[in-house]
């Protein structure tokens, strides 16, 4: 897969740098030892924020074209308050009580560029964060966010790397998806290269869809 070449390479990247470092600390000199020990840190330094990118890259999915990528039913706490439990792809299930009329669902893509691109590497992408929304923007200005993150990343963020620092991957753009709740209600939440779609999966969330239209 070349995806997983890729971070094959890199990983082997950061070793080298952290082998070079080794062998480095091993000769001396004054001067020139200072300069070594400084070149050593940089190089200690790259492999680790290296080896860190990594660690957070590799919890980003390959996207093949259509593909479900996560279920949504709800159930009715309240008025305005719901709990909503999401299972994804590989079957993790979370819940949350979500406040709102609507939920919304966020998820980051990383599309490859360049060459890479040429060669029909996949973008992949990863669940960002589960939130929700009012119809009302009184009530929206007025109520405490109702947002939770679907996963963290450690002590580095690849997405925020790769918005500003140009190369073989573009993190220009994410994806989110919004549907009505409804006690009862099932969604399933399709991710295309194009973007993400929502489609009913049982009356209740068919009814929901049509009574605002969506």
């Amino acid at each position: 897969m070349l995806q997983g070449s890729i971070i094959t390479l890199l990983a082997l990247v950061a070793l080298a740098l952290f082998g070079w470092a080794l062998l480095i600390t091993w000769r001396r000199g004054w001067f020139l030892a200072w300069l070594k020990g400084m070149w050593v840190i940089a190089l200690i330094s790259g492999s680790i924020a290296i080896l860190f990118t990594l660690l957070d890259f590799i919890s980003y999915k390959n996207l093949n074209a259509e593909q479900p990528i996560a279920t949504i039913s709800l159930y009715q706490k309240s008025e305005q308050l719901f709990d909503v439990t999401l299972i994804d792809e590989e079957g993790l299930e979370v819940r949350f009580d979500v406040a709102g009329d609507q939920w919304q669902l966020d998820a980051r893509i990383l599309s490859w560029q360049g060459p890479v691109a040429a060669l029909g590497a996949k973008p992949v992408y990863r669940l960002d964060r589960l939130s929700g929304r009012y119809t009302s923007l009184e009530q929206a200005r007025n109520s405490k966010p109702s947002v939770h993150g679907l996963h963290e990343s450690g002590y580095v963020d690849s997405w925020q790397l790769f918005r500003y620092v140009s190369g073989w991957l573009d993190a220009d753009y994410g994806s989110a998806v919004y549907m009505p709740m409804a006690d009862g209600a099932v969604y399933s939440v399709y991710l295309t290269a194009k973007g993400m779609l929502v489609r009913p999966l049982n009356d209740v969330a068919k009814e929901a869809m049509g009574s605002d239209q969506w």
